[in-house]
């Protein structure tokens, strides 16, 4: 062993053993006692490696975790975005070296990075300095996706004044504040004052301008394309961007305005009702009723309003309470954790019961990151590929959704175009005076595994490659563990790693009239690792999915030309918010529309 890992290994015992006297300290004397010696922890390590030492992330990784925690139990909140901060810095360094090495991020920290982001936008908002929460968001996002698209499009979105100009006034603004906070007298509390946070945070998002605007960000411990990247889609997109994110006690919002718009770039508000705890809660309640064998769609609708309106009390309610300037505005919702399974688009919000789609131009976005790419110019010719398959591997494992085919000949006739159908016999299966029939497979459940792609799945994805309007009709399949390993079934399986396999045309249009695809995956921690982030990054625009069952039925073949009809006038994210309301407003069943949801720009 040599003299230097010697030297390395000696400085993680020892800042192990700190660790651990440090908890046992707080276990004995309560929290109060241990937590100054876990602040100048956190701040040691934090300094060796912002001096370049890239080795001391992980030490830095868990000093800023355990000062989180202990500045948090106590209620100081300064000290606890500080450290939240100090934890993404060091994610961001340990990234980059996995990077290099060819390597996948250790997973044996992505419990605690789930934990950090779901509490570190609370804490920052409680801390005064939102900006923080931002920074934190987006740095503890898009681990997998966000490199793909990032490598794929950087230079091309920066290569505009239409970018860049934003960019350059946003960054004479901010040196501006930071010229006039440096000239204030001194605080006498020294440098651990809210003040000097703010401070931080404005030198780290001038520092990481800097280096976006050279194109350069190599040296920097955020990288520039993560820190301004909500900055820049809100200017590319001309959308409000919001941060939500579930937190222990409650749950807050971050807003993000674009320099040109006039208002405060970054303000925060709280979410009482957004408590990890009830988000989880809610989830399970809605998806043991719409995962089940259940086939009574009473009970199925009540699962479905009920989620509709705890996310209307928890969300939209105090949202539209402290800023109702986003009633008929142009909004990017970013949801953080687990948040993100939650119906965000559909839910109403009114007394009229209009869903939240119908009342602004609302989107959902992966990341600050997959909002950024994704509002590449939309094109101005379409050229549509219509897909419907009414049975999956002739009918093993899955009933007939005969309705798919119907579906995409309407599809299809709204573009002038003929659509592609696998095994079009398929014939309608009586289920019951109260069954339906739903568009995905909940799981093998004791059936046979899911076979191989075949050839009919390479050709799709090649067919897929050629168009910029594409609408799936099928069964489809969500493995959250292994999210890479969701299909949409058309013929044969086509999971998503064959997907990612290819290159999307940009600006295209991606509908997916299929079961659970909007899911996401449960292992990469406020990662929203599934078939919208994936397709964004293979260069969509818009992604139209499900988040949990479809029922194969008239109404949804309604809901989905409506949209198609809509979509050749307007943006597909207006498009589908109207055709939502439309359905919504003629008393159509909420299963039949409140899955669905817009990502993208």
């Amino acid at each position: 062993m040599g003299l230097f890992t010697v030297h390395r290994t000696a400085e993680y015992e020892k800042v192990a053993q700190a660790i651990k006297e440090l908890q046992q300290l707080g276990m004995r004397e309560g929290t109060e006692a241990a937590v100054d010696g876990s602040w100048k922890l956190m701040r040691r390590c934090f300094c060796k490696m912002a001096q370049g030492r890239a080795w001391y992330a992980p030490m830095t990784l868990h000093a800023s975790r355990v000062s989180f925690g202990m500045h948090a139990d106590v209620g100081q909140w300064f000290f606890a975005a500080c450290s939240s901060l100090s934890y993404s810095a060091a994610v961001a360094m340990m990234e980059a070296q996995c990077s290099k090495q060819g390597a996948p991020f250790p997973e044996e920290f992505f419990a605690d990075m789930q934990m950090m982001a779901e509490m570190s936008v609370d804490v920052a908002h409680r801390a005064g300095v939102p900006l923080v929460g931002y920074l934190v968001a987006e740095a503890l996002t898009g681990l997998q996706m966000g490199d793909r698209t990032i490598a794929r499009e950087t230079s091309d979105l920066l290569g505009g004044d239409d970018a860049v100009q934003p960019l350059r006034a946003l960054r004479r603004s901010v040196r501006e504040a930071l010229r006039q906070a440096r000239s204030a007298p001194s605080n006498a509390a020294g440098v651990d004052t809210v003040a000097a946070l703010r401070v931080m945070a404005d030198e780290m998002l001038v520092r990481d301008l800097d280096a976006t605007l050279d194109r350069f960000s190599k040296g920097h411990i955020l990288s520039g394309s993560n820190t301004v990247s909500a900055i820049l889609a809100a200017s590319k997109t001309s959308r409000t961007v919001v941060y939500v994110a579930p937190g222990t006690t409650s749950g807050a919002a971050i807003r993000m305005d674009a320099p040109e718009s006039g208002r405060d770039l970054c303000t925060s508000v709280s979410l009482p009702g957004l408590r990890v705890e009830a988000v989880r809660n809610h989830l399970q309640k809605m998806h043991a009723v719409l995962s089940s064998d259940e086939p009574r769609k009473r009970v199925r609708d009540r699962a479905v309003r009920d989620a509709h309106a705890a996310v209307g009390d928890a969300i939209w309610k105090p949202l539209l309470a402290a800023w109702p300037d986003l009633l008929g505005a142009r909004i990017a919702l970013v949801p953080l954790g687990e948040s993100a399974r939650l119906p965000l688009y559909t839910a109403p919000v009114d007394e009229t019961g209009t869903p939240v789609c119908g009342l602004m131009d609302l989107t959902v976005a992966p990341s600050g990151n997959a909002l950024m790419f994704a509002g590449a110019p939309r094109p101005s010719r379409i050229d549509p590929l219509v897909v419907a398959d009414p049975w999956f591997d002739d009918g093993a494992g899955a009933g007939p959704i005969p309705f798919t085919v119907p579906e995409a000949r309407e599809v299809a006739a709204v573009h002038g175009v003929k659509p592609v159908i696998f095994r079009e016999e398929a014939k309608a299966v009586a289920t019951g005076d109260d069954g339906e029939r739903l568009r995905g497979l909940t799981g093998p459940r004791g059936s046979a595994a899911l076979p191989e792609a075949g050839a009919s799945s390479r050709g799709l994805s090649e067919l897929m490659a050629s168009a910029n309007l594409i609408h799936l009709a099928g069964h489809g399949f969500l493995d959250p563990h292994h999210p890479l390993d969701s299909s949409v079934l058309l013929g044969r399986p086509l999971p998503l790693s064959a997907l990612l396999d290819h290159d999307l045309r940009r600006g295209t249009t991606v509908v997916l009239s299929a079961c659970h695809l909007a899911g996401i995956g449960t292992r990469l921690p406020g990662e929203q690792l599934g078939f919208p982030a994936a397709m964004l990054a293979m260069g969509a625009s818009s992604v139209v999915a499900a988040l949990w069952s479809v029922p194969d039925a008239e109404e949804v073949v309604r809901l989905m030309a409506t949209f198609h009809k809509l979509v050749r006038g307007t943006s597909p994210s207006a498009a589908l918010g109207q055709a939502v309301s439309r359905a919504a407003a003629e008393g159509t069943r909420p299963t039949m529309w409140g899955p669905f949801t817009h990502f993208g720009a």
